[in-house]
């Protein structure tokens, strides 16, 4: 008959470890958190880092005043290997670019509305280029144009 170790675990009484036991153990785990950079120090005063390059991580002992993580946005963006952002940048741009600057569709009514007119000929096409004309050189004409600034 096999036995399940975990019913074995259960059934055992378990004695609390000695107070000084956990006070050593939680001194010491204070005193070793306050040799990293940038933790609070028992005099008061932050542990200043030895080599500012490196990262400094955020721990439960930090200081509270220290400067909030990057919003997610950037969290975000760390996941993006170095060399593909600026490329991703350039296509996430050109795609806003294009979203931005491409006309609305033709609704399909106003198709079918232009599928129904009759086709033009050329002679009512020049006919219209003539009338633009017209319309053109009378706006143009310096009798309906306004008075010149002084340059």
């Amino acid at each position: 008959m096999k036995h399940d170790p975990e019913s074995t675990l259960r059934a055992q009484r378990w004695r609390d470890p000695p107070p000084e036991f956990l006070e050593r153990v939680l001194s010491t785990a204070l005193e070793e958190s306050r040799q990293r950079p940038g933790v609070l120090q028992t005099s008061g005063a932050l542990r200043a880092p030895e080599d500012v390059r490196k990262r400094r991580r955020t721990g439960a002992l930090q200081d509270a005043a220290a400067p909030k993580r990057a919003p997610r946005l950037l969290a975000f963006l760390a996941f993006i290997p170095r060399p593909l952002r600026l490329p991703l940048a350039a296509c996430w741009l050109m795609a806003l670019f294009f979203r931005v600057t491409t006309p609305q569709a033709i609704p399909q009514s106003t198709l079918d509305s232009y599928a129904k007119l009759p086709p033009l000929t050329p002679a009512q096409l020049l006919a219209n280029l003539k009338q633009i004309e017209k319309l053109a050189d009378e706006l143009l004409h310096p009798q309906h144009q306004g008075p010149q600034p002084p340059l």
